[in-house]
């Protein structure tokens, strides 16, 4: 398969768990509904704006989620650069600055600015290929069958 047919086949499959989420929040869906939702939606986010834009967008609990989903695929690179991006933000999480998500970045330093840029930068290298690996991983676990 090429490299644009499986992140079509990704975005299809995944597609369906983040409308499920939409429609129904975060807590109707499985485990590994949650992590499929949450890393298509690191994903759209991130290669669009960056981890500032996935994490002001949708917050900690997706972040926890795409983090499940990364470790479960066993995304190395892509794992060590989100938390890395998390890492850069989360000193403001008990800031009384903050009354939304989307304030967090006015509050950054422009070192934190840079790391998340490069971090960025990084994660569209995509060396784990996250598109393949995580719908060969759910794609089993969840025990989809092939098409005929």
């Amino acid at each position: 398969m090429s490299k644009v047919d499986i992140h079509d086949v990704w975005f299809d499959f995944a597609a369906a768990f983040v409308q499920k989420k939409n429609a129904l929040g975060w807590n109707t869906l499985t485990s590994q509904e949650q992590e499929i939702a949450a890393l298509w939606l690191l994903e759209a986010d991130v290669y669009n704006g960056g981890f500032l834009q996935f994490f002001c967008n949708w917050g900690e609990e997706a972040y926890i989620y795409a983090v499940r989903a990364l470790q479960a695929i066993g995304a190395v690179h892509a794992l060590e650069i989100v938390q890395s991006g998390y890492a850069c933000i989360e000193h403001l999480s008990e800031d009384d600055r903050l009354t939304q998500l989307w304030d967090i970045p006015r509050f950054l330093t422009e070192e934190e600015e840079e790391r998340l840029d490069k971090l960025d930068q990084s994660f569209w290298e995509d060396q784990d290929r996250i598109a393949e690996v995580a719908h060969r991983y759910y794609v089993q676990q969840l025990e989809v069958p092939a098409p005929s």
